[in-house]
């Protein structure tokens, strides 16, 4: 299942990577551009998420994972940890 959902994580990171390296070739400014996790669940979501936490370390650390990570980085990296995980797992 983990397996499934790295394949799914990576092919969704490779298919907005390329759609925002179009647009940003072409040099047009749409949707794929700029997202970001924030843009996707919102900006007072995010701030609630940024906030119910008290350290600052991971503070500053979701501030520039959720505003300024270009999503499809996100996504190769969750695709990357799940083929971690699945490498570490034993089936029994």
């Amino acid at each position: 299942m983990m397996v499934k959902f790295g394949i799914i994580s990576l092919l969704a990171g490779l298919f907005f990577g390329i759609f925002n390296g179009i647009s940003q070739f072409m040099g047009k400014q749409n949707f794929w551009v700029d997202l970001t996790i924030a843009k996707i669940i919102g900006k007072d979501t995010s701030d609630a998420i940024i906030g119910f936490i008290p350290v600052l370390f991971i503070k500053n650390s979701l501030d520039s994972l959720i505003y300024s990570l270009p999503f499809f980085i996100f996504l190769l990296g969750l695709g990357v940890i799940f083929f971690v995980i699945t490498l570490l797992m034993k089936n029994h």
